[in-house]
């Protein structure tokens, strides 16, 4: 990972912006893009969605482009730079092809369970982009303490 890049227009969403109308109401100009792995990382919960660097493991998600309005808007709402940083990953499509975009991650790190509506509006979004559950039902059970 590094820091994100001036003209950076593809965003990561792995949590509840992967929700399609709340990222329109919340980001205006923003364009679904397609469904989208990252390999080597873990959803995890806080309190909140984050992303951990895990061997092994994937987080699926969803490649937004996105305006620099939109940029500024989720900003505000990810808490940045107070609550979650920025940087600049690779992801992988389903066909192979790889896709630079910028993703939010908290800047701590624990365990705790999600509210459920919270949760709720996370699976809807794996539902519609078709994203396996079993990655974000693994994150609910750790937050819980539940070894899977």
């Amino acid at each position: 990972m590094t820091k994100p890049q001036a003209g950076d227009t593809h965003y990561f969403a792995y949590g509840s912006n992967l929700h399609m109308r709340q990222m329109q109401e919340r980001c205006e100009d923003s364009v679904p893009m397609m469904r989208v792995k990252l390999k080597n990382y873990q959803l995890l919960f806080d309190g909140v969605a984050t992303i951990v660097p895990a061997p092994g493991k994937t987080v699926w998600g969803a490649l937004y482009r996105v305006s620099s309005e939109d940029i500024r808007h989720l900003d505000i709402y990810e808490g940045y730079p107070r609550l979650y940083r920025k940087e600049t990953v690779w992801l992988e499509d389903d066909q192979g092809e790889q896709h630079r975009a910028f993703v939010y991650l908290l800047n701590r790190e624990g365990q705790q369970p999600p509210q459920e509506t919270y949760y709720l509006t996370i699976r809807a979004g794996y539902q519609h982009w078709k994203l396996p559950l079993e990655p974000l039902e693994d994150a609910l059970d750790r937050s819980y303490g539940m070894d899977s």
